[in-house]
């Protein structure tokens, strides 16, 4: 068995730091968690079918109100979901020319984040979850279905502002709660929709602020 190369390292930390945002502390794989983190490596799963693998695990727990994942063995089958589309569409890279659509939307999506990073740059928390969402939407295959690219970025997006929203510093946090703290008392909402809706203005908050873009092929939207 040979000793992990740089890229392989910085895969696997990738994932770790996305799993410990998610959940707000510090996290460690256990063994098993570790081996099937290798074995993704190994098969060529891109790095941006795993976070997305794992926020869509993340959000489908949310909402069932369910306690937070606890082990990547929980999103195996988001991964392999989003790995089988976005591999497939690695597949045919050899005898297909990349869309330029779609190369040049996910290179914009890269430089744009890049440039939020560089932004938050003595931010630790925030800067780490940039890079690894940069890092993520870098490994997306420029061939093959737009469908399954446009899938992966949405859940990439989610799990990226989720994360962020944790890593923001105190100041930030507050001022972005008592934000939408005064929005939801505006409306005065019912409560089945209140928690929802405090939701999407969190979202809608930590986006602005920490200048994340929409990640989607249409570069209009973007």
């Amino acid at each position: 068995m040979t000793d992990p190369d740089d890229a392989e390292i910085a895969y696997y930390r990738a994932v770790e730091d996305h799993f410990a945002a998610l959940r707000g502390t510090p996290f460690l794989f256990s063994p098993k968690d570790f081996a099937l983190l290798r074995r993704w490596w190994r098969e060529g799963v891109p790095l941006a079918a795993v976070l997305a693998g794992i926020a869509e695990a993340w959000e489908r727990r949310r909402e069932r109100e369910e306690d937070p994942v606890s082990s990547l063995s929980y999103c195996r089958h988001a991964v392999a979901r989003h790995g089988k589309r976005l591999m497939a569409a690695r597949a045919g890279a050899a005898e297909a020319v990349p869309a330029p659509d779609v190369a040049a939307a996910l290179a914009a999506l890269v430089a744009a984040i890049a440039d939020a990073e560089a932004r938050w740059s003595k931010q630790r928390a925030v800067r780490e979850v940039l890079g690894d969402l940069e890092r993520a939407v870098a490994s997306v295959p420029t061939n093959g279905d737009p469908a399954a690219i446009e899938k992966a970025l949405a859940d990439l997006e989610f799990g990226a502002l989720d994360a962020l929203a944790r890593a923001l510093p105190a100041d930030a946090k507050g001022a972005i709660e008592r934000e939408v703290g005064e929005s939801l008392e505006r409306l005065g909402l019912e409560e089945d929709i209140r928690e929802r809706t405090r939701r999407a203005l969190l979202v809608k908050a930590v986006r602005r602020l920490v200048g994340v873009p929409r990640l989607e092929l249409d570069a209009g939207a973007a």
